[in-house]
């Protein structure tokens, strides 16, 4: 179901190829199942930075700077257009009656999203995700590579979103206080663990689930080129009824890697929180993409209106644009 792009358009690009590096880029913005999919509804889940420029000068991660016009020619939001999407976005989230947090960045353009990208959300399963991070950092930490035992459980845990393994490998980690200490290895700013150890519980912002993108698709992070590799493969691999959300903007031949999250949850009166986070590289696009929702009677509407933000996001990105404009963002 997932393309797959020629070896050189599948490596994971140097940090010194990608037209703007922000780690931190969403904080600097302001604030479809379009032809029903015959999805199988999966099992609930439990709810059991730097900034690198072109340059190369290095800017504390609160800093904020413009995304780069990118190439003459690419697509680059102007001011009209980003304020327009943002009322699009807004429109279509008080349809849905939904919480939404967006954060899209256009590697190769340096056109960046994002619609309340530090609003806290429940993760659910996307946080497999960061625990197959924070653990493969560990081992290199130690001078080892995975155990067999640890690499059947994160493929299981990656690709089919195995609850069970899950629960193993985040106590491996060490509960909350080992997922506090690899928080700050990645550069989060927002994800805080729950203190009695759910790991599905666990709070995220879509701006820190795009720094867990660049840490994993760019070698701006401590975590070698061959970890990196290792989770892409899983996210390039999950099984095919898992395979909604970001993918959706995916065009034939392109590569798409993601995790995605589901649950319903009784603290929210069993409202249903949907997240899809990952990448779709093709010959002339590489986005990396994070969307989290909140707040739907179901699974199936939040897939829908996953599927129709990452929709109507990038199709404003890809749209003929007038003067790219330069946009003064502040400093935070």
């Amino acid at each position: 179901m997932l393309g797959r792009s020629p070896a050189d358009v599948r490596r994971r690009r140097s940090v010194a190829a990608v037209t703007v590096a922000a780690a931190t880029v969403l904080a600097l913005l302001p604030g479809a199942m379009a032809g029903a999919q015959a999805v199988r509804l999966p099992e609930p889940e439990s709810v059991s930075a730097r900034v690198h420029l072109s340059a190369g000068a290095e800017v504390p991660p609160a800093l904020l700077f413009a995304p780069d016009p990118g190439p003459s020619g690419s697509a680059t939001l102007t001011v009209r257009e980003r304020e327009e999407l943002t009322g699009r976005v807004a429109g279509l989230a008080e349809e849905h009656r939904a919480r939404v947090g967006i954060a899209v960045q256009d590697l190769r353009t340096g056109t960046a999203f994002s619609y309340a990208a530090h609003e806290g959300f429940t993760t659910a399963s996307t946080v497999k995700l960061t625990i197959l991070t924070m653990l493969l950092l560990r081992a290199e930490e130690e001078g080892r590579s995975l155990t067999s035992a640890e690499r059947a459980q994160a493929e299981e845990m990656i690709r089919y979103s195995d609850n069970g393994k899950a629960d193993s490998l985040y106590a491996r980690l060490g509960y909350a206080a080992g997922f506090e200490e690899g928080a700050e290895r990645i550069g989060y700013l927002e994800t805080v663990p729950l203190p009695t150890g759910r790991w599905g519980a666990t709070e995220t912002t879509a701006a820190d689930q795009l720094r867990l993108l660049r840490f994993l698709y760019t070698d701006e992070g401590p975590l070698s080129e061959e970890s990196r590799a290792y989770v892409c493969e899983l996210m390039e691999a999950v099984a095919p009824e898992q395979a909604w959300g970001i993918s959706v903007a995916a065009e034939r031949g392109d590569t798409v890697g993601l995790k995605n999250g589901w649950v319903p949850r009784d603290a929210n009166d069993g409202l249903w929180n949907v997240n899809s986070v990952g990448y779709v590289v093709g010959e002339d696009r590489e986005y990396l993409i994070a969307v989290l929702t909140d707040d739907h009677p179901d699974y199936f509407s939040g897939v829908e209106l996953t599927e129709e933000l990452v929709s109507m996001v990038i199709e404003e990105i890809e749209a003929p644009s007038g003067v790219p404009v330069e946009v003064p963002y502040p400093a935070y």
